[in-house]
């Protein structure tokens, strides 16, 4: 970490926190002001803004909050909040594995994204549960700070019915790892990306939607257009890794 010395809010506590969750996402490179932390992803710009103080630290990311539960939205109203409109809070050793996933959420969002520009949200963003064989319209283009593609939720909820919560490229399943907690928790990735879609289209929750869990869902978005998921397969297998 650079010199603690910058980070003149911070205590020994939360510069410790800092250094564990640097060491969670070495792909990424970390930096220090006076009073800002960031994780960015070469030179695509800064993908995560880290405000410590003695009490902990506020992650400031482009993620959307309506999406993610455990996000909320910014109470700045500075330009800089365009940029970065939703808050995780790190207040214990316990959040920096959730920390360290929005944090490389952010940084498949912005790969995704024009010169560094934060464009559109992330697939992971998901999208929401639908009847089966019932056709939704999904991507119609809104405005809040940025331009973001709509998700519908009842399509994230249909395709969960249909298909379950594991992932379908590793096989991981969060109550099985975490517990009746985290039970509830999975990511659903577009099979088309909503931004190639040309505008609205009909989703289809069972051909269209897929679960994921948040590293193969990164990986997924290493590219653009993002890997297929036969292919990530295929990675994990050549490691040894398969399901």
């Amino acid at each position: 970490m650079a010199t603690e010395s910058k980070l003149v809010r911070a205590s020994h506590t939360t510069r410790t926190w800092l250094q564990r969750l640097r060491e969670r996402i070495p792909q990424l490179n970390y930096t220090e002001a006076k009073y800002w932390a960031a994780f960015r992803a070469g030179a695509s710009g800064a993908v995560a803004r880290l405000n410590p103080s003695q009490g902990g630290v506020r992650l400031f990311l482009p993620l959307d909050s309506d999406s993610e539960q455990d996000l909320k939205p910014t109470p700045s109203t500075g330009a800089w909040a365009e940029r970065f409109h939703s808050v995780f809070h790190i207040a214990g050793e316990q959040d920096l594995p959730r920390a360290a996933d929005l944090i490389i959420s952010a940084a498949a969002m912005l790969e995704q994204g024009s010169q560094g520009k934060f464009t559109r949200r992330p697939d992971q963003v998901s999208a929401d549960e639908v009847e089966n064989g019932v056709g939704y319209q999904e991507g119609a283009v809104h405005q809040v700070t940025v331009n973001a593609y709509e998700r519908n939720h009842e399509a994230r909820e249909a395709c969960l019915r249909h298909h379950g919560r594991n992932c379908v490229v590793c096989g991981f399943n969060f109550r099985e790892a975490y517990g009746e907690e985290a039970s509830d928790y999975i990511q659903v990735h577009h099979i088309k990306p909503i931004a190639r879609a040309g505008g609205t289209y009909v989703l289809n929750p069972i051909k269209d939607l897929r679960p994921v869990c948040p590293n193969c869902h990164a990986v997924i978005h290493r590219r653009d257009p993002p890997f297929e998921i036969a292919k990530v397969k295929q990675m994990l297998s050549r490691t040894g890794h398969e399901r």
